[in-house]
């Protein structure tokens, strides 16, 4: 096989890869905004990916069996895709142009019209190519030109389970019905949807049915079309002028009447922040510079013990008396065994409770149902969770965990679980570093009622509170950044050389950035920089120089070395 030059029909272009911390392939350099480069300078990287074209698709399968079957079912049709197999596993990623009436968002674990389930992606999500050597090219498959996404790998919104559907008594009524979800979500022609019952019965049933039995559902009988029942309406005209309530908030601008989600890696201080937002709540006080709308507080600290809650509120609360208004637990039940119950329960004997915080999502959670997806899960008990809230007019907060493979370009893909989680929830919390050892976090909030925002937040470790820097991350960040610049320029040699020189000096000295260093070892503030980056940092320090009233100038230039000069200046008070 000659060898592979990339794929200019599916991919955009191309970009160094790397592995983080957690040992995951990612990208080595921003995605969005980025140019990217030619394949030829990215193939011999040890690690390395790319991105789709715009009106592409990425379609993979997370299990051997489904990419099997997938496998199969796109050999036995023709289908012509760009087909990309990690070797690890067997897993297959499958790219196709997006058809004109592709409406879908990506996902993960999403029910294909097929009966398989997959996960999928567009736009500029990081495509693997090559991990730690290993190579996913050449292509599993690579056809002349890439078709369009066929119809049987359309996303559908439904709890029935095609995928490895066994004999029995309930599975004609289950396909029965099915044809009709194809009908009503995909508007399909007869045609189309009895080919992709036929493609599901060949490689998607763990036990296939006979062709006399599989004619029998495809009859045109089963293609009868639903009684639609009359569709409400209202007018533009009628909207504008209804008296409908506003969105109520129990933290303005950020925690709304609903469901939200705070996520964030493990041992950032999420129990801390949470306690802090129940006590600012029942006693009416600012909350990271939101203003709270008083109310009871049912706070659920599902991972501590008795002793721990109450140093944690002690030390939280500081001098200001315990809100009576302000109630906890450390055990409640599932959802599978009698949660909602104990919410109804509590909603009847305490009215004045509006914000319920469960910590964690985990300890609530049942047992995910034999036929059910993990998306299907997630959706049906943060839905529970949602009606209670919405029933009740009140905000239930679950906090959860990311994940440890990180989406730099958008938090809340980091949320642990499938997008059941995010998207059934009101609006979402995401907190974040750059570094897990860095002081400032990155809260990021964004959903229907609020506006998306990132603030910039430390934790004050003496007083377990959060305390919010500004109103935007960026700036905050910045100005962080420059500060640790300037700290280390305090303590660093650079400084304390150029200082002792002046002094030796008479206020005035001037030579080679070689002399620098060996007057840096000479004065016991040793210098650990070449001469060339010397140089270099000592252009990025002038500001700092000039503070310590030290005027810094290069006196030639071109390729000689440079002779850099400091003099002792009386500056401006």
């Amino acid at each position: 096989m000659s060898e592979w030059n990339g794929n200019s029909e599916a991919f955009r272009t191309y970009f160094h890869g790397k592995l983080d911390s957690n040992g995951d392939s990612v990208p080595a350099e921003k995605i969005k905004g980025m140019p990217g480069h030619p394949w030829n300078e990215v193939c011999n990287d040890r690690d390395c990916g790319t991105v789709l074209n715009d009106g592409f698709v990425d379609i993979s399968f997370d299990s051997a069996k489904l990419s099997d079957a997938f496998w199969n079912m796109a050999a036995e049709n023709n289908w012509n895709c760009l087909i990309l197999k990690n070797p690890k596993n067997n897993h297959i990623h499958s790219i196709w142009r997006k058809p004109y009436n592709w409406k879908f968002r990506d996902g993960r674990d999403i029910k294909l019209a097929v009966g398989l389930i997959a996960d999928i992606h567009s736009g500029s999500t990081y495509i693997r190519l090559r991990v730690e050597g290993v190579d996913r090219f050449p292509p599993l498959f690579e056809p002349d030109h890439i078709q369009e996404v066929p119809e049987e790998l359309f996303p559908v919104n439904t709890k029935k389970e095609l995928w490895q559907m066994e004999n029995g008594d309930g599975r004609n009524p289950e396909l029965y019905g099915y044809v009709q979800v194809l009908q009503s979500q995909l508007h399909l022609q007869n045609d189309t949807i009895r080919r992709i019952l036929r493609n599901a019965n060949e490689f998607v049933f763990s036990e296939s049915l006979a062709e006399g039995e599989l004619n029998t559902i495809l009859r045109d009988e089963s293609f009868e079309k639903l009684e639609i029942a009359e569709l409400a309406v209202m007018s533009g005209s009628d909207l504008a002028v209804a008296d409908i309530k506003p969105t109520e908030f129990i933290i303005n601008g950020l925690i709304p009447v609903g469901l939200v989600v705070l996520a964030s890696p493990p041992k950032y201080g999420k129990s801390y922040m949470v306690l802090d937002m129940a006590l600012c709540v029942a006693a009416g006080r600012e909350f990271l510079g939101f203003t709270t709308n008083q109310c009871g507080v049912l706070y659920l600290s599902l991972e501590d013990r008795w002793d721990r809650l109450r140093q944690r509120m002690l030390q939280v609360n500081g001098s200001q008396p315990i809100p009576g208004n302000f109630y906890m637990n450390i055990k409640s039940r599932t959802l599978d065994d009698g949660l909602v119950e104990q919410l109804e329960y509590l909603s009847q004997t305490h009215p004045k409770i509006r914000l319920i915080i469960i910590d964690t999502f985990q300890k609530i959670r049942g047992e995910q149902k034999r036929t059910e997806s993990a998306y299907a899960a997630d959706s049906r008990e943060m839905g529970v969770l949602k009606k209670f809230a919405d029933d009740h007019s009140i905000a239930i907060l679950v906090v959860t965990h990311t994940r440890k493979m990180r989406d730099l370009s958008d938090p809340f893909a980091n949320i642990t679980g499938t997008y059941g989680i995010s998207g059934i929830a009101d609006d979402s919390i995401v907190l974040t570093k750059e570094k897990r050892e860095d002081v400032l976090t990155k809260m990021s909030v964004a959903g229907r009622d609020v506006c998306y925002e990132d603030y910039p937040i430390i934790f004050d470790k003496d007083r377990g509170r959060w305390m919010r820097q500004g109103d935007s991350y960026d700036l905050t960040a910045a100005k962080f950044e420059i500060d640790r610049q300037y700290t280390e320029y305090l303590t660093g040699g650079i400084r304390n050389t150029v200082l002792k020189l002046l002094e030796e000096n008479n206020g005035i000295w001037q030579g080679r950035c070689g002399e620098i260093i060996e007057k840096s070892r000479e004065y016991g503030t040793p210098v650990s920089l070449t001469a060339l980056k010397l140089g270099k940092e000592l252009s990025s320090l002038n500001d700092f120089l000039y503070r310590d009233n030290i005027l810094h100038t290069e006196l030639t230039k071109g390729t000689a070395s440079r002779i850099h000069k400091f003099e002792k200046i009386q500056c401006p008070s």
